[in-house]
């Protein structure tokens, strides 16, 4: 079986179990935290929105260097507008990773902080790291806020409550 019919069932779940929790998030917590070092709601929604275009980065170059990555924006326009930029992003890194060959998703990847080598992989384990171990854990998170703020959450793992 090629790896891409493994990734991208994986892919579409990650991204509709995250957007479902993501679409949870009221606007008016944006910019609640829960202690003063931590992001705003609307910091770590700005964040989970960009992660999946990082898909298209990583199966459309050879290195990324981080210096080069701007900030996650913060939310002006709420919830609506964050979700709309996911599902840009969702969308631009599902059209890149659909068809890629298994010798694609095996080459090396690098990835680089002002020149220097932070790590290389294969592409395959660079995509699951930095896009759906990243997702995941930040959903993990943002499950966390929500939690504390009393919101009532949609299934992300078992039977659907």
């Amino acid at each position: 079986m090629p790896l891409i019919d493994i990734l991208l069932p994986e892919y579409d779940r990650e991204i509709g179990v995250t957007r479902a929790v993501m679409a949870t998030a009221p606007d008016a917590e944006l910019a609640w935290r829960p202690e003063t070092q931590a992001r705003t709601l609307g910091q770590l929604l700005a964040h989970l929105a960009d992660i999946p275009g990082w898909t298209a980065v990583v199966m459309t170059s050879e290195r990324h260097d981080l210096a080069t990555t701007e900030a996650d924006p913060t939310p002006t326009d709420g919830v609506t507008d964050v979700l709309s930029r996911f599902d840009t992003h969702a969308a631009a890194g599902r059209a890149a990773l659909a068809g890629r060959l298994d010798p694609d998703l095996t080459a090396d990847w690098l990835l680089e902080r002002d020149g220097g080598l932070v790590f290389s992989l294969p592409r395959i384990s660079v995509f699951r790291v930095l896009v759906l171990n990243h997702l995941i854990h930040h959903r993990g998170q943002l499950s966390v806020y929500l939690r504390m703020r009393g919101v009532s959450l949609p299934a992300i793992y078992g039977p659907v409550r």
